[in-house]
């Protein structure tokens, strides 16, 4: 009866062993998971930039939404960059969008061309970022948040009180965009195109910056930066580029905003500016860079679209937002990413993993007789450990493999076994 229900039981397990999916539907679903692992991204990204080319089609309302979504996902990702890689909070980053913005509004107004207009602009932010990051990264924590804050706080002051240059609160408006050939910024298809494509820029760049050796260190900076300076790494200087990348990208978005505005004024520059900066961040998942777009996706959802049907609509940003911080501290793309190591167990359960395969290999067929002591369950010889490794003798306080512990290590009492000190010969 013994050998007939081994036979049986062995009989019944898959040809090429108890790793492998048991059948053939289960061969098939790993097949699928393994070959569409490293598509999800990509056919994902297709797919959005289909639908975005497709929504952006038409001159509506819906356009108009979406361009301030992409607008303010690049201030939200470069904010992502600077704190959830670096580690650096910064309220001050509405301050750097308003300068890029009024760089390109003041020139123009002084009769630049637009494009000569577009490069003011962007060197007055860039010059602004290498100026200020100087002082901004030489704290951290939340002095550094509290710098930040004070540096945006300024610049609105200027934008608010400096009537001469910025017209106060009436703001300015910008009447004429760049065109070059048949790149014409003027025409609404182009402008929405234009600003889809920088956005895209933007996105790979800085995942390619996260991906890089030095996006790298900036993790290691963000988790232990005194093992980092120890280990020879300039943290300062990290720090520093950092800020810078995302001070221009910022003024960038800045760029972008006014082109599809067509006006600045003080109050995109304010503190409740920033504070949805960070809310987006914080809803789409810090340190993620894609996290951040789907935090302003939902951000500009609650200013634009709900805010039209409910009137407390503050109210519920508010309790949206704690309810993510308590249920998915990741954010919504940490929904993303538990789905996708969900798929990842599944991947190493149809395939056998390590855990499975010890589980396995101990389990032996119903009614079969033990093996041997000092036997694998396999029968092919002796178990991992209970015998000396390569003849060298046993192995350190090991012992024989029926003194060990539940978890694999030799018991307390170690008198009289090889590698303890009172069963060592003098």
């Amino acid at each position: 009866m013994t050998g007939g229900g081994g036979e049986a039981s062995a009989a019944g397990l898959p040809a090429g062993g108890p790793g492998v999916p048991a059948s053939r539907r289960a061969a098939l679903t790993l097949l699928v998971l393994q070959r569409s692992r490293p598509l999800t991204g990509p056919v994902a990204g297709l797919a959005v930039a289909v639908l975005l080319i497709l929504l952006l089609q038409g001159n509506g309302f819906t356009s108009t939404l979406i361009l301030d979504m992409l607008v303010y996902a690049i201030a939200a990702m470069s904010l992502d960059f600077l704190g959830g890689y670096a580690g650096l909070i910064s309220l001050g980053q509405a301050g750097f969008l308003g300068v890029g913005a009024y760089g390109v509004a003041i020139a123009e107004a002084h009769f630049y061309s637009p494009w000569a207009a577009v490069g003011i602009g962007l060197g007055v932010v860039l010059a602004l970022g290498l100026v200020l990051g100087i002082v901004a990264v030489r704290v951290k924590g939340i002095s550094f948040v509290i710098i930040t804050l004070a540096m945006g706080q300024v610049l609105w002051g200027l934008a608010y009180q400096w009537v001469g240059l910025s017209e106060g609160d009436n703001g300015i408006s910008v009447s004429v965009l760049p065109s070059i050939g048949p790149l014409d910024l003027n025409n609404g298809l182009t402008l929405r195109m234009t600003v889809l494509a920088v956005f895209a820029v933007v996105a790979l760049l800085l995942v390619t910056f996260t991906r890089s050796p030095f996006g790298l260190s900036l993790r290691g900076l963000r988790s232990n930066e005194a093992r980092l300076a120890a280990l020879g790494y300039r943290t300062g200087l990290h720090r520093y580029v950092a800020w810078v990348i995302a001070v221009f990208f910022t003024g960038v978005a800045g760029v972008l905003y006014v082109f599809v505005n067509q006006l600045i004024s003080p109050t995109t520059m304010d503190f409740s500016a920033n504070g949805l900066f960070v809310m987006m961040v914080v809803l789409g998942g810090l340190g993620s860079i894609w996290g951040p777009a789907l935090g302003a996706v939902v951000i500009v959802l609650f200013q634009q679209e709900l805010s039209i049907y409910v009137s407390r609509w503050q109210t519920l940003m508010g309790l949206t937002l704690i309810a993510v911080v308590l249920l998915s501290p990741g954010g919504f793309w940490g929904l993303v990413r538990a789905i996708g190591r969900r798929r990842d167990a599944v991947i190493t359960r149809l395939q056998g993993g390590p855990g499975d395969g010890r589980a396995a290999a101990g389990r032996r067929p119903a009614g079969s007789a033990p093996p041997p002591a000092g036997e694998s369950a396999d029968g092919a010889g002796p178990a991992d450990g209970a015998g000396p490794a390569d003849g060298a003798g046993p192995a350190d306080g090991a012992g024989p493999a029926g003194e060990a512990g539940l978890d694999g290590s030799p018991l307390a009492s170690g008198a009289g076994q090889p590698g303890t000190e009172e069963g060592r010969a003098p």
